[in-house]
């Protein structure tokens, strides 16, 4: 059991959220005060690279400290199956009580996310299902799991039965003419029952909090769209095409200020996101937990908002898309500020796993995650990087379903997986169709010209620390098990985009 006076730890993951557009990171517009607070007793970190493009692979590597092309979770394969341990495993495994609860389909129960969680709750069921495969398969693999037991087959029908009735409800009668929260709001109130709870543990817990406010589509509260956009502004926003591909398929098209429009939307979506981050914060700091926590905030990756003729996150790994929030609040004062260098989200891990123990010694059993990770302790308890990666590996919707559904424009242009090299003053992206570029981000923030040409030298030397790097381990091989996702699952992920009919 880990020793009483380990730190709680509590991972807050908002989906979808651009470094650029938070305040505590120089945006005009103040977009997250309760963050901006967080942050001046917090390290903020103003390097940290998205080791994915997108949710799936974005997440697998944070849970488990490695890098897409290692762990294999992907589009063909969104199951967080592998061998590798995660971190609430990890955590667990040292006596941590775990709690999760996440707001995005692709991170579920039915795609084995739920791994290492005592309690794991999905914030779009009005009735948590907690008999599935990849809770069985998790007590199969695991004889101590201290989940809930799994209720009548007859019990389970009826939570079924009552989600899906919630959910029709919500998508034929609520959504179309008013905003129903079922995002933020039901997370703070279950994470608001669960402090309640914590401050009764006798041991240390971790909590995996998820919020998909961010993400399209663009539905803020009034209170929050009324701070960006005035009643009229406001009704044209409503008619704004936030339809991704629709736009990228050239079949609408879309002006300067519709994608003016299209951000004040995505800030107000952060701010009430940031709104809901603050109460939970409140609430530790009320319940005498926040001193002995170590606060990570982070995303998973970013988006495009027109930049680069794109939208969305499907097809990029521009900073757009990679470059990401991080913010720690360690316990005590020692380590406050701002660290430059370059960091990944997948080095929480190990982060988090070498503070877990008394006096921020590793527990036991961190020296057999020593062939799995391939993050490290961030700074100021670890060395910064030298150079970041972020991998796309499937584009997500697939290239024929797209051709299929939008004929007229060549979607072969994405037809390619995409690998980054980012150091503190460049990138080098290199495509498997064999294109390459490079960027002088130091100088050339935007990544609008492409210097491959004119400075060879570099594209050379960072061509060869890519091909170093990818030989340093063996990639794993996932296989095609996408169809393998519940009716209900599927069917949510289609609303956002992620899956084509």
């Amino acid at each position: 059991m880990a020793p009483a006076t380990s730190p709680n730890i509590v991972l807050i993951l908002v989906d979808t959220l651009r470094r650029d557009h938070l305040s505590c990171y120089g945006y005009g517009r103040r977009t997250s005060p309760c963050l901006d607070r967080l942050a001046q007793e917090s390290t903020l970190y103003t390097r940290a690279i998205s080791p994915g493009a997108w949710t799936v692979p974005s997440q697998a590597s944070i849970f488990t400290g490695t890098y897409p092309s290692r762990h294999g979770v992907d589009r063909t394969h969104p199951y967080l199956d592998c061998a590798l341990t995660t971190l609430p495993e990890y955590l667990r495994a040292q006596g941590y009580r775990t709690f999760g609860i996440s707001s995005n389909f692709w991170i579920s129960t039915a795609t084995q996310y739920d791994r290492g969680f005592d309690v794991f709750s999905q914030s779009w069921q009005l009735l948590q299902a907690q008999s599935n495969p990849a809770l069985e398969r998790q007590r199969r693999r695991d004889p101590g799991y201290a989940g809930q037991a799994s209720p009548s087959s007859i019990a389970e029908r009826v939570r079924v039965a009552a989600n899906r009735l919630e959910a029709a409800f919500f998508r034929r009668c609520c959504a179309p003419v008013m905003a129903v929260d079922k995002g933020a709001g039901r997370v703070n109130r279950v994470v608001k029952r669960w402090i309640k709870r914590w401050t009764t543990l006798d041991r240390p817990f971790f909590a995996f909090i998820h919020y998909m406010e961010p993400h399209l589509p663009y539905r803020p509260p009034v209170r929050f769209l009324r701070q960006y956009l005035d009643a009229r502004e406001a009704v044209r926003a409503r008619g704004v095409n936030q339809h991704a591909l629709k736009y990228m398929g050239k079949r609408v098209p879309m002006t300067g200020d519709d994608f003016d429009l299209l951000g004040r939307l995505y800030d107000a979506e952060i701010s009430y996101t940031d709104h809901c981050i603050g109460e939970v914060v409140d609430g530790l700091r009320a319940s005498g937990l926040l001193d002995n926590t170590v606060l990570v905030f982070c995303s998973d990756h970013g988006e495009n908002l027109g930049e680069h003729g794109l939208m969305d996150h499907m097809f990029s790994v521009h900073d757009t898309i990679t470059a990401v929030p991080l913010i720690v609040r360690y316990p005590g004062e020692m380590q406050r500020g701002t660290e430059h260098g370059l960091v990944q989200t997948l080095d929480i891990f190990p982060t988090v796993a070498s503070l877990a123990g008394r006096n921020g010694a590793a527990v036991n059993g961190m020296e057999a995650l020593a062939g799995q990770l391939q993050g490290r302790p961030m700074p100021p308890f670890g060395a910064a990087h030298p150079f970041a990666v972020t991998e796309l590996q499937q584009v997500q919707p697939p290239i024929s379903t797209l051709q299929r559904r939008y004929p007229g424009f060549d979607w072969r242009i994405y037809d390619r997986s995409l690998s980054a090299l980012r150091t503190a003053t460049h990138k080098y992206v290199q495509g498997s169709n064999g294109t390459e570029e490079l960027y002088a981000i130091a100088t050339d923030p935007r990544e609008t010209t492409n210097q491959l040409a004119s400075d060879p030298e570099r594209a050379a030397e960072m061509r060869a620390q890519l091909s170093s790097w990818r030989d340093s381990f063996a990639p794993a091989v996932p296989s095609d098990s996408t169809q393998d996702l519940d009716a209900e699952i599927r069917r949510r992920l289609q609303d956002l985009g992620y899956i084509e009919d």
